[in-house]
């Protein structure tokens, strides 16, 4: 973290040192605490006051335990486990759903901007490779985001039909998403693979890519070379026909494929077990002191009102808003980039086609957000604070971004001279009802810790030691 960043971290841990307010959940002295820990007599200012009104706006907010996902057979969570795994999904054979998507890195991969095809390795290590224009983002709780996936939404539901990266809801044959099941879910996860920089690669008579020799867009082309592939795997016919006991072989395409995977996702990465979750639950005792306050100055409409964007149970509206976050890397590389030189990402623009959108981003949900650092669509803020610092006055943070801060210097050269334009694009009218200060932040950030359950901390024991295919496995 460099110099701009440490002053303003520095600000903040003097103003809470000035507060007396504690960075931990139990073990810090609370203002609202008496000597050795009697409770004040200040009634507004008690715990059980505290839960009172936090219970008052979760019930104003419609914030409820959270819906379980959908069931998945056995069968079919082998199934898909086997091809989230599996990097014969990658023209190239080197990339895996798995390879960006890392259990062991919180179903993401803890870098600034995603690495694809010719990469090695797994999460901030991983060297060599293409690098794309987005972070990776996370799987927690998939079942909790109908209809709209991805920052830009690229892949969304409009009356009942996907429409992928804005091409349409006619481009993927009505047939093909009605096996599908209409889900964006099911969809998405069979859109990487033909994507160049994420797992296609790109014509090349030279090497061993077949999948990749297929015209741009050919869908059909690249999904029947890849379960060309698949098919004459013995183990994968095995584990086909006891996911599909009524598919004939014969029948055997790109969409069980997708539905396989997307069931895997639904079943593997469901968590609802957070301390958040308990005291949602009733649990009285759940979470700290701290996080209590730190969810009170999130859901209040006169102080933090994050509320606003991230409302429901999973903490999104799905809805698209102008932040003013600052542009480096490649630019948009799915279908490709925008302005000059294809070095921009016009955001939701890209999607709706409508120049109204340019520069807005979905809400991200933030279930597990304490492990999938770095922050924001490019991961332009390596600490969760400095994120929450942005909304504090996001016009100066845009203005004053210095993009050291990110922990890939490769990037550092990459700032895009943008910001006039983000700024006279608009930004979003509910950031002006944000009111909070440097002394706000601890508490907010121990109320996003009480978002984690535990058993994300540590989802080794999803990795299989091997795939049907007998490529290796990212361990």
């Amino acid at each position: 973290m460099k110099t701009g960043t440490v002053m303003m971290r520095g600000l903040v841990l003097s103003l809470v040192a000035a507060a007396g307010l504690g960075l931990t959940a139990c073990d810090t002295p609370d203002p609202a605490d008496g000597v050795d820990g009697e409770v004040s007599t200040r009634k507004d200012d008690s715990p059980g006051h505290l839960k009172q009104q936090l219970r008052g706006l979760l019930a104003a907010n419609h914030i409820t335990p959270i819906a379980p996902p959908p069931a998945v057979s056995p069968a079919m969570f082998a199934l898909g486990e086997a091809l989230f795994y599996d990097k014969i999904l990658s023209g190239t054979r080197d990339v895996a759903c798995a390879t960006c998507h890392a259990p062991q890195h919180a179903s993401a991969d803890g870098r600034t901007l995603n690495v694809g095809i010719f990469g090695v390795g797994i999460g901030p290590s991983r060297t060599g490779g293409m690098v794309g224009g987005r972070h990776t983002q996370p799987l927690f709780n998939l079942h909790l985001l109908p209809g709209n996936l991805t920052i830009d939404g690229k892949v969304e539901l409009i009356n009942g039909l996907v429409n992928p990266l804005g091409l349409g809801t006619d481009f993927i044959p009505y047939p093909v998403q009605q096996l599908l099941g209409f889900d964006v879910v099911n969809t998405q996860a069979i859109l990487p693979i033909a994507t160049g920089q994420e797992m296609l690669g790109f014509p090349d008579p030279h090497d061993n890519n077949e999948v990749g020799d297929c015209a741009p867009f050919d869908l059909n082309c690249v999904w029947s070379a890849y379960m060309a592939r698949i098919v004459v795997i013995p183990e994968y016919q095995t584990l086909f026909a006891a996911a599909f006991p009524n598919t004939p072989p014969a029948q055997y395409n790109i969409t069980q494929v997708g539905v396989a995977i997307g069931s895997y996702e639904f079943a593997a990465f469901a968590f609802d077990d957070s301390p958040w979750d308990r005291f949602v639950a009733g649990d009285e005792e759940a979470i700290s002191k701290a996080a209590v306050r730190g969810a009170l100055t999130f859901f209040r409409s006169d102080k933090g009102n994050c509320v606003a964007c991230h409302s429901g149970n999973n903490l999104t509206d799905l809805k698209f808003h102008k932040t003013l976050t600052p542009m480096f890397g490649p630019g948009g590389t799915v279908p490709g980039g925008d302005g000059p030189g294809g070095l921009d990402d016009f955001g939701r623009e890209r999607n709706s086609h409508n120049t109204a959108d340019r520069y807005a981003w979905r809400t991200p949900p933030l279930r597990g957000v304490e492990l999938t650092a770095p922050y924001g669509r490019l991961g332009q803020y390596t600490e969760i604070e400095d994120h929450i610092l942005h909304y504090i006055n996001p016009t100066q943070a845009l203005l004053d971004y210095d993009i050291t801060q990110i922990e890939t210097p490769a990037l550092h050269g990459t700032l895009l001279g943008t910001t006039q334009a983000i700024l006279a694009s608009g930004v979003d009218p509910l950031l002006s009802t944000v009111h909070i200060t440097p002394a706000d932040v601890p508490d907010l950030v121990a109320f996003l810790h009480s978002l984690t359950d535990d058993a994300e901390r540590d989802m080794n024991h999803l990795i299989p030691a091997t795939v049907p295919s007998g490529l290796p496995v990212d361990q």
